[in-house]
């Protein structure tokens, strides 16, 4: 971490805080679209259908996309294997974003476009994985496995 040597204490706390932040308000809106998947599967099969053009999903299909997004996004919250957890994440929510384009020029749905400062909090928090350390399971020690 050769590039923090000319950062000082109190800003490399600033920039820990920040990026705790940013993982914490991404995984909040991720848990409620995961736990959509379980209380409300019919609602999540709509979304697949409409946005990504991806039909016949049953209750169970979703369930278990939403099991695997659960772990992925807990994982995600306690900086675990950040190059593939903020990797997906970013992705995830990346092709949900541009998967919503009509929204953008058609529909004009304001909450739609919520999705484009939360993809630059996603991008950020990959950009910057190495630096947010704060609150992880893998902290400093681990660097060179988070990578």
């Amino acid at each position: 971490m050769a590039a923090n040597e000319n950062i000082s204490s109190s800003d490399q706390s600033k920039i820990e805080c920040s990026l705790f932040l940013l993982r914490l308000g991404v995984f909040i809106v991720m848990f409620a679209w995961t736990l959509d998947k379980f209380l409300n599967p019919a609602h999540a099969t709509k979304v697949f259908e409409h946005f990504y053009f991806l039909e016949g999903f049953g209750s169970q299909i979703i369930m278990a996309i939403g099991a695997v997004e659960m772990l992925i996004i807990l994982a995600f919250l306690v900086g675990m294997w950040k190059r593939y957890t903020y990797g997906i994440i970013m992705i995830i929510h990346g092709v949900s974003t541009f998967s919503a384009w009509k929204q953008y020029t058609t529909e004009i749905s304001l909450l739609f476009f919520a999705a484009w400062p939360m993809l630059a909090a996603c991008i950020t928090l990959y950009m910057l994985r190495d630096l947010d350390v704060k609150f992880t399971l893998n902290s400093k020690n681990n660097s060179e496995l988070q990578s």
